[in-house]
């Protein structure tokens, strides 16, 4: 159990890895302890002999910046294969025979010197390593995308789930409140991981012994640990390392409130990227993206530029300067601050933005060398984004989100065995008391459900309602969550008996604590409707998905989009029992919403205007579904071009119709 409490020490947490590639690495006494020195650069330092094991490394590790020290004789066989891979960025050949190994090092931008003499190599890869520091802007930016359209293709939805759960997990960790043994932790890993970095550990021990909320912002730009390991475990989700850094991430957060900046500022970011990082951020022009870590940018443009100065464009990257427009005044955006006052180097004028802070690419240009980026800072309020949050969130996230919300996301996300890791550890370190115990097992019982092991959720669902059981009166909202959420189980076993019955259990209760208005006794009713769709029992069905309509309509929180979707399956059904009357009642209800809530050419009106003319079609309506198809026409064409896929489509739609009018 022990071993889930703590990060894995052969994991890197570093952006960068040092390679060393050599028949005699792991030999030679020299070789040994250089390599003990070069940690005091680079602390993840790897060692091969094998030429293919190497190559086969650095292709597994695309999300790092590699430096590689290569022999001569097996340069000559790795580099031209490793060559391509931009996750490597400087070579280094060290090697006896300094003239007959520049003959084919020539060829290679991306080898920085071939090197005999071990204190020149280990001088010259502490001098560029140290250039590379000096304002970070090769380290990759970790940035999520979100579409709003993605129209069933898996690369974009999971782009989205990508940046939904990113949104999700910086919420918990800004609001989740920290407690020393999170700090306690961090300190205890960083000691061991840097137990051969003499100057690493001296900072450690000054952070352990000086550390204070108000001087979280000095930590963050101070030059150690901090920022390149909080970096990593937001790029990889290290949810174990993310939670012991949570002191500090809600430290930042409330000072970044504390000094927030009051006006609408323009400020810039330099940055080294790949060219297949640009084409992604150029598909997103309109759409958004999300900065994963905390954005240190510069309002001093001039500045920025001049940081390209002695960047090293021979790995492959570009050059790239976002230029970005940020409003404090939009409401629940992400705080923003000049840290000029707080900043480690005092003098340097700095905006920071909170880790996840969301971006409106506008327009990308080129202006000579340099790709520049334009995009707005948003507000975490747009309807495109809150509303899938919401969806996903759940009962089971909480109102306001905790520690055990963070088990939820990974459960989200798949990380099933993470996601238990989490769970265990929280069963250890938290206290013994029913609500820790009955949340972890709801934990368990969520991943066992995602894992599609229905038996053996129910059995920990079952496990955490019967402790619930022993404290809650019986006609208390939370034993009626618990019935619901067994029966969730039960549905996707198909066991619509033992739903049913749980089901209208919660509903009882439900109706008699909170009222028959409830949201919550409209999300019984449309999970009873549910299987009574299932079951092809339509009339009831419809039913009971009407009394969730009443519902919607009488609570001014509802999504109005949800009403509106709500409509177009209630028609849906009605196609199973053929009620034209009341199909084109429930898609013209939906028109009807979407019109007003969305503009004309939004793909949920066209959606709408398309079923209500393939409806007044399949009746025999002709020249009402041709007055609806036309009208689709005419929207298309002064957006789209004239060869797009819509207006062919429904160009065949019209002239079908106009040769049965004939």
């Amino acid at each position: 159990m022990a071993t889930t409490l703590s990060i894995q020490s052969n994991q890197n947490l570093d952006t960068f890895i040092l390679i060393w590639l050599d028949s005699l690495v792991n030999i030679s006494e020299d070789n040994i302890d250089t390599k003990k020195i070069l940690r005091k650069a680079i602390t993840y330092v790897v060692s091969f002999d094998d030429t293919e094991k190497c190559l086969e490394f650095i292709r597994s590790h695309s999300q790092e910046k590699i430096v590689l020290i290569v022999s001569g004789r097996l340069g000559q066989i790795l580099v031209p294969r490793a060559h391509q891979f931009s996750q490597l960025i400087a070579v280094y050949v060290y090697c006896s025979d300094k003239k007959r190994n520049e003959q084919w090092a020539k060829d290679f931008i991306k080898i920085k010197g071939v090197i005999v003499d071990l204190n020149d190599l280990i001088k010259r890869i502490k001098l560029d390593h140290m250039k590379r520091n000096e304002y970070n802007i090769d380290e990759s930016l970790p940035i999520t995308f979100f579409h709003k359209n993605p129209q069933n293709k898996q690369f974009l939805i999971k782009n989205n789930d990508n940046f939904i759960y990113f949104q999700l997990i910086i919420d918990c960790l800004s609001l989740i409140k920290p407690t020393l043994n999170e700090k306690n932790k961090l300190i205890l890993f960083c000691k061991e991981k840097y137990k051969d970095n003499k100057n690493e550990l001296n900072i450690i021990s000054e952070f352990e012994e000086n550390y204070s909320s108000n001087r979280a912002i000095w930590w963050l730009t101070r030059e150690s640990f901090v920022l390149p390991m909080l970096n990593k475990a937001f790029q990889t989700i290290n949810i174990n390392l993310l939670y012991n850094f949570n002191f500090l991430i809600s430290d930042i957060r409330k000072q970044l409130i504390e000094n927030k900046y009051q006006a609408p500022i323009r400020t810039y970011r330099t940055q080294l990227m790949s060219s297949q990082e640009i084409k992604l951020l150029k598909y997103y022009i309109g759409e958004y993206v999300s900065i994963n870590t905390f954005f240190i940018t510069i309002p001093n443009r001039k500045h920025a530029i001049e940081m390209f100065k002695d960047s090293d464009t021979d790995s492959g990257l570009k050059r790239v300067l976002f230029e970005i427009d940020a409003d404090p005044q939009l409401e629940n955006m992400k705080p923003f601050s000049d840290i000029t006052s707080l900043n480690y180097s005092t003098g340097v004028e700095i905006i920071i933005f909170m880790a996840g802070t969301i971006f409106h690419p506008v327009d990308i240009c080129q202006e000579n060398d340099i790709t520049i980026i334009q995009m707005d800072a948003c507000s975490d309020n747009d309807s495109n984004i809150k509303t899938i949050i919401d969806n996903i969130k759940g009962e089971d996230y909480g109102a306001t989100p905790d520690v055990f919300s963070l088990g939820y996301i990974l459960a989200k996300m798949k990380k099933f065995d993470d996601a238990e890791k989490f769970y265990n550890r929280l069963l250890v370190e938290l206290p013994d008391d029913h609500r820790s115990v009955v949340s972890c097992y709801k934990g368990f019982a969520r991943i066992a459900m995602e894992k599609e092991d229905y038996d053996l959720s129910i059995q920990r669902y079952q496990k955490a309602f019967n402790m619930e059981q022993s404290v809650l009166k019986p006609d208390d909202p939370g034993i009626a969550s618990g019935y619901s959420t067994i029966a969730d189980v039960y549905v996707k076993k198909c066991a619509f008996t033992e739903a049913l019955q749980l089901y209208n259990q919660a509903l009882k209760i439900w109706i008699r604590a909170l009222g028959n208005d409830h949201l919550k006794v409209a999300v019984c009713y449309k999970n009873i409707a549910r299987i009574f769709e299932m079951q092809s029992k339509y009339n009831e069905a419809i039913d009971y998905y009407e009394k969730v309509v009443a519902i919607y309509e009488k609570n001014s929180t509802v999504n109005q989009a949800d009403l509106a979707k709500l409509h177009n399956h209630i028609a849906s059904i009605y196609t199973f029992i053929d009620d034209k009357n009341h199909i084109l009642k429930h898609y013209k209800l939906a028109l009807k919403i979407f019109s007003k809530i969305y503009s004309i050419n939004h793909p949920d009106v066209i959606g709408a205007l398309k079923n209500i003319g393939h409806t007044h079609e399949a009746a025999g309506n002709l020249s009402q579904a041709l007055a609806h198809y036309e009208k689709i026409a005419s929207i298309h064409r002064e957006l789209l071009p004239s060869n797009h896929p819509e207006i062919n489509e429904i160009q065949l739609d019209i002239n079908r119709i106009k040769s049965q009018i004939k």
